[in-house]
């Protein structure tokens, strides 16, 4: 009984939300954000960003790591997260 009982403690500290890394709100609290368009980027602002170095859109093909993906570098020092489809 007790063996159970302290892989039940075990278990629960594992999935707890550490100070360093729990969002504001909790753990669950990402999910129920509203996701914000990522930033636009690439010649006349035409694709949007898919990652640091990735810019994407429909007439524009993708670009990967050129000037034009330079933009897409802000989305790592904005606090929310975006949805780039």
């Amino acid at each position: 009984k007790a063996l159970a009982l302290c892989l039940l403690g075990l278990l629960a500290l594992s999935s707890a939300c550490y100070i360093q890394n729990c969002p504001i709100g909790g753990k669950r609290a990402v999910l129920d954000m509203d996701l914000r368009k990522c930033l636009p980027c690439g010649p006349r602002n035409k694709g949007r960003c898919f990652g640091p170095n990735i810019c994407c859109g429909e007439e524009l093909g993708c670009y990967l790591g050129t000037p034009e993906t330079l933009r897409c570098q802000e989305e790592n020092f904005l606090p929310t997260p975006c949805a780039s489809g």
